[in-house]
């Protein structure tokens, strides 16, 4: 930290840093304490009053033997900081509020290819991970313990990080601010608060979301339509079984459920029938099992969904999750090509793991039969033995071939809404006829943006208008062609 040239008044600011480099370890990922320090600050704060400034540390190094060719490299390294202060992708990142796994990934990806070809073989030599007590770090004599290292790596990785200046410049402007926007808006309405992105954040999906070029048209795509989803007011979850009346007498529950007349004991007493469990507690009448709805989220991940198809499903996907989360409402998202992928369970907190379902990738081929058995075995299962409604969404291509019997015993036990992305040519797949509900979108569609737009608006809002109003299917479909033309298909 003798060598930081970015200065701010918190001293938070430095068990932020030693947060970040942590979680860089991670990733492979050991740079200089200061290196970090430095560029996470302007990343994560503003510049000038109440933020950040940039000069050197005069009265520390002062303190320390520098070599003599070293003055030139901080100079230069000085100006470095100055150029990624001055870039617009820099002031823009500063007014995010970013966590700090997202400055860390976003030092990853600035930092991390200077650091790969930094050719030193003791570069990740003793490297532990960092005390997070700003008591431990806020009363460390910089200088005193800089005499008690070789320094000789340090000043190495020095000039090799003012050779990659340019380099290093150029990731900074490369990062993609309209992903970035996209996890904050994930970010700000969660039901915690602080709890940004799911929880837990995967930094290798989110590695990824940040590089990939496809994630980020995904991430555009996102932003056309979570404005107009974001104005849905989330629902109170207010339950609709009696509050006021006692189904039973309890030996478990609430303090506040208490018989009182438990309270008369005398004090001995009461804490005896405590440690023995005895004390009466009424008990609330319980909400029906049988109401408890699932909306459950397929998104076909085959090669036949890449490019403009890819990016429509996944932005829709996103909205359509936004909107359910928003009306209060317990989602699972899988995946699915030749097999089912793992099911991403999102509860009624909205916590969604946004990197996961930008950047999720596969190269399985096809199997939808495979892919449907297995699914009719989950939903009945579902429906039997935990008495879920399943509303079962399903985004796909036009190429998604299904027996039709698999589609007949899957609408026995979910409701089934659909949309079919249609390649060029205008032939439905044969498992629509089979659909509750289905959306076809053509590919004309997907070439306008305010087109596609407003067709993606269209499904989010109808999607979730029949999530409301409509049961599961128990009938059979019907398949002579007078009861196929009335099929909900909307073009």
């Amino acid at each position: 930290m003798v060598l930081s040239h970015v200065q701010v008044d918190t001293p938070m600011a430095l068990v932020r840093a030693a947060a970040w480099s942590n979680s860089l370890a991670r990733m492979g990922v050991h740079l200089p304490l200061f290196v970090i320090h430095d560029v996470g600050v302007m990343l994560s704060m503003t510049r000038g009053t109440g933020g950040y400034t940039i000069r050197a540390r005069e009265a520390q190094l002062a303190r320390v033997q520098l070599p003599a060719n070293l003055k030139p490299a901080l100079d230069q390294y000085r100006r470095l900081l100055e150029n990624i202060a001055g870039s617009e992708v820099t002031e823009r990142l500063a007014g995010l509020r970013l966590r700090d796994e997202m400055v860390a990934v976003l030092l990853s990806r600035i930092l991390g290819d200077t650091y790969n070809r930094w050719r030193d073989r003791t570069k990740s030599a003793g490297a532990e991970p960092l005390p997070l007590d700003l008591g431990i770090l806020g009363e460390i004599d910089y200088a005193d313990h800089f005499r008690e290292f070789d320094m000789r790596g340090l000043w190495g990785f020095v000039e090799h990080a003012v050779g990659q200046q340019m380099h290093i410049y150029t990731q900074v402007e490369l990062i993609d601010l309209d992903t970035v926007r996209l996890l904050g808006l994930f970010k700000e309405d969660s039901a915690s608060g602080s709890e940004a992105l799911g929880g837990a954040i995967d930094l290798v999906d989110l590695f990824a979301a940040l590089g990939s070029p496809e994630a980020n048209d995904v991430a555009n795509f996102s932003l056309d339509l979570l404005p107009s989803v974001l104005e849905t007011r989330r629902s109170t979850g207010s339950q609709t079984f009696a509050v006021d009346g006692y189904a039973s007498i309890e030996r478990k529950g609430n303090i506040d459920s208490l018989v009182l007349s438990e309270l008369a004991y005398d004090r001995e007493i009461f804490e005896q029938k405590v440690v023995d469990s005895e004390l009466l507690y009424y008990g609330r009448e319980k909400q029906r099992e049988d109401e408890r709805r699932l909306q459950y989220l397929l998104i076909d991940c085959s090669a036949s969904m890449r490019g403009q198809r890819q990016v429509f499903a996944r932005g829709l996907a996103l909205a359509l999750i936004k909107k359910l989360t928003l009306e209060g409402d317990e989602i699972w998202v899988r995946f699915f090509d030749s097999r089912l992928h793992e099911t991403i369970k999102i509860g009624r907190s909205g916590q969604v793991p946004v990197p996961y379902l930008l950047s999720f990738r596969s190269e399985r081929g096809r199997n939808y039969g495979k892919v449907f058995r297995q699914l009719v075995t989950e939903v009945t299962r579902l429906r039997r033995e935990q008495k879920r409604r399943v509303v079962l969404y399903t985004i796909t291509h036009g190429e998604c071939h299904v027996e039709p019997e698999l589609m007949q015993s899957l609408r026995q036990q979910a409701f089934l809404y659909g949309v079919v992305v249609l390649p060029s040519s205008d032939h439905l797949p044969e498992f629509v006829q089979h659909l509750d509900r289905s959306q076809i979108v053509s590919g004309d569609v997907l070439t306008n943006r305010a087109e596609r737009q407003r067709r993606a608006l269209n499904i989010v809002g109808d999607a979730t208008r029949e999530a409301k109003k409509q049961q599961p299917s128990t009938n059979p479909p019907a398949t002579d062609p007078a009861t196929s033309r009335r099929m909900n298909v909307v073009r």
